[in-house]
C-alpha cells in the first residue's frame, strides 16, 4: 500500500485529507509538528509527502542530501505558483482550495 504524510496544522484539513486518501487506498500518517517529521520519515517510510507552506521548514528535513530515500514532496498552498514567496525544493504544487481528483493524479504520478 502507498503510504503518504501529511504535514499541516489545520486538524479539519488533515482529517479530510486522511479520510479520503485513506478511500483511495493510501495509508496515511499526519501531524501538524515539525518536529515529529524525521520520525515519521523513518518509521513510516512514507512514498510522497504533502506539506502546507505554513510547514515549510520540515521540507529541509526532507530534502536533505543525507536523506536515504528520496521522498517526493507536494507542496499545498494558497499562493499561486508564480507569486511563490519563497523558493523550496519541492517535486509538486498544489493551490487551495484543491481538486481532490488533481491531488491523487498528482500523488500517483509522484508514485510511480
Amino acid at each position: 500500500m502507498n503510504k503518504v504524510l501529511v504535514v499541516n496544522n489545520d486538524i479539519d484539513t488533515m482529517s479530510l485529507l486522511q479520510s479520503w486518501l485513506e478511500k483511495k487506498s493510501f495509508e496515511v500518517k499526519y501531524t501538524g509538528d515539525p518536529e515529529e517529521v524525521p520520525v515519521l520519515i523513518r518509521e513510516f517510510k512514507p512514498h510522497v509527502a504533502l506539506i502546507d507552506i505554513l510547514q515549510y521548514e520540515v521540507i529541509e528535513k526532507i530534502k536533505t542530501p543525507d536523506e536515504k530515500l528520496a521522498i517526493p514532496v507536494i507542496l499545498m498552498t494558497g499562493y499561486s505558483g508564480k507569486q511563490q514567496p519563497i523558493q523550496l525544493p519541492v517535486d509538486d504544487i498544489i493551490e487551495k482550495p484543491f481538486n481532490l481528483h488533481v491531488l491523487e493524479n498528482k500523488i500517483r504520478k509522484l508514485i510511480s
